[in-house]
């Protein structure tokens, strides 16, 4: 075949870039799809099913595994999981479609399909999640699990579940899955994925619909959820979890197990520049120790697990406007360097069994910095949005979880 008849091939679905947003990045991403484009429908499944599986083995492996060897199984898992979505064939404006919900950002299929190589996120999750269907499984025949919010490639679960089909761990008898995701074009990828990875036996449900209104039909043991980003912000995991816990049996587990969100007081030149001058990547492991003993910590803002989700309560402002009490927090006095601080929240994130996703391992834990909010100092031009405290203050902070969620902190 000519150069130009491939070119010029739609079927295929790589060289035109109104079926393929994907493969507009760059000229070497639209040539290696092209030749990949060559093999057979079921070599491109194998491949696929394969480099899921190695990505699992090389997580729930026992023995540690290099952070390269990490990176580059789970660069291959992306890669193939691109070429799947890639054949769902979503138009550009199902693909990049963002927008914001009562509840928080929903998420383009094109921007989600980037959390399939954030290996520290999905390791902490998979090993978590792992130990609780063990659990669960060594004391009923067969568990429903449901993953809201799983976004194009459901990250969380199907790795895990073409990783059990290869080994033969669990069968779809054991374990019945149902994926819901409020975007078009997730769902569209996403039946798409399980087709390819031949999971559909696995697969309960597949099922468009916002996860803060969605009401299964049958109790749900374990409750897998991460619809986060850095600082507790923009997504909806709290009004999601919020609503979706009670559906959980009365001995059901919820993933994460726990959410700690904490408030800091730091150097901003230390806490985000010069501890990571000598290290190859941004992990819980590799922070410095003078850059740990150099903040401010200013203690828990909120606590995010079944027990408090159940007994929360919300406020209604005007305009509709819903709020979450959370913590009071008493500013620290005798810190002679707080005016030059800046104030940041991060999340630490406990999955299950002690597995966790710590400060900068994910995106979903790195800290964020706020520079709305001055200590002990005042800005030249003081705008609405500006929180104003001083040492030894008590602020009071609430959780807005109407439109893009996020910390609100008001003096007491």
């Amino acid at each position: 075949m000519e150069k130009s008849q491939v070119l010029n091939d739609v079927s295929l679905g790589y060289a035109d870039p109104q079926i393929d947003e994907l493969l507009k990045h760059s000229i070497r991403t639209q040539l290696e799809s092209l030749l990949k484009s060559q093999v057979t429908v079921e070599q491109r499944q194998k491949l696929l099913q394969k480099s899921f599986v190695d990505a699992m083995a090389l997580v729930l492996s026992g023995s540690k595994v290099e952070h390269k060897v990490l990176i580059k199984a789970f660069e291959t898992m992306y890669e193939h999981a691109v070429q799947s979505m890639a054949q769902a064939k979503l138009s550009q404006e199902l693909l990049t479609r963002q927008y914001i919900s009562a509840t928080g950002l929903i998420m383009s299929p094109h921007n989600c399909k980037h959390t399939i190589k954030d290996v520290y996120r999905i390791k902490g999750y998979a090993r978590g999640v792992d130990q609780a269907i063990q659990g669960k499984l060594k004391h009923k025949p067969s568990i429903t699990i449901l993953y809201p919010a799983c976004g194009p490639f459901a990250p969380l679960l199907l790795p895990l579940l073409s990783y059990y089909k290869d080994m033969q761990t669990y069968s779809a008898k054991q374990l019945q899955v149902m994926l819901v995701d409020v975007h078009p074009g997730a769902v569209i990828t996403l039946r798409q994925l399980v087709k390819d990875l031949q999971l559909e036996d696995y697969i309960a449900l597949i099922e468009e619909a916002d996860a803060t209104e969605f009401k299964p039909d049958t109790a749900i043991d374990l409750l897998v959820l991460e619809a986060m980003q850095h600082g507790f912000t923009k997504e909806g995991q709290l009004s999601i979890a919020k609503h979706l816990v009670k559906f959980l049996n009365i001995d059901g587990w919820m993933i994460p197990q726990n959410v700690s969100v904490r408030g800091m007081m730091v150097i901003g030149e230390t806490e985000f520049n010069q501890q990571w001058k000598q290290v190859d990547y941004s992990h819980s492991n590799n922070m410095a120790k003078d850059a740990l003993q150099d903040r401010v910590e200013l203690g828990e803002i909120i606590n995010i697990n079944k027990s408090t989700l159940l007994n929360m309560q919300e406020l209604e402002l005007q305009d509709g406007i819903k709020v979450i009490p959370a913590n009071q927090i008493v500013l620290p006095k005798d810190i002679t360097d707080m005016s030059q601080r800046i104030f940041a929240v991060y999340a630490h994130v406990e999955t299950f069994a002690q597995e966790e996703v710590g400060q900068y391992d994910s995106g979903i834990t790195h800290p964020r910095p706020d520079t709305s909010v001055y200590i002990d100092i005042k800005p030249k031009d003081i705008e609405h949005t500006h929180f104003v405290a001083n040492s030894g203050d008590t602020v009071q902070f609430y959780y807005q979880i109407s439109g893009l969620p996020g910390f609100v902190p008001v003096k007491v």
